[in-house]
């Protein structure tokens, strides 16, 4: 399912890349995302089907656009799935560039066999 009135709100499948996509993509959603505001919290957080772990809130870049705080880790580790209208969006943001960090990241979780979930 995508939210096509925010960017970057998809629920992935568990299919993850091996190695995170960072390209000019990833990294000028990483810089609009270090620039947005935050918006007011909700009572909880969206897990991504590999296991990285949402806020309670939704962000505000720069140019109005609203997005989530899994945005840079959706494009580095589920681009496949990340609509190419999507990544047309990203590539008009007008913030420049910047490598993520781990944290912007959100590595995925690594499999764990089911008697310990």
């Amino acid at each position: 399912m995508i939210n096509k009135s925010g960017l970057l709100f998809i629920e992935p499948s568990a299919k993850t890349s091996g190695s995170p996509v960072i390209d000019r993509v990833t990294k000028k959603m990483t810089a609009a995302f270090r620039l947005a505001t935050r918006g007011p919290g909700y009572r909880g957080f969206h897990v991504c089907s590999c296991g990285a772990t949402s806020s309670n809130c939704n962000y505000f870049l720069p140019g109005g656009e609203t997005t989530n705080s899994l945005c840079v880790h959706y494009l580095a580790y589920h681009r496949d799935e990340v609509p190419p209208e999507q990544v047309e969006r990203v590539m008009r943001l007008g913030a420049g560039e910047a490598n993520p960090t781990a944290k912007e990241l959100q590595r995925p979780e690594p499999a764990r066999p089911k008697r310990f979930r």
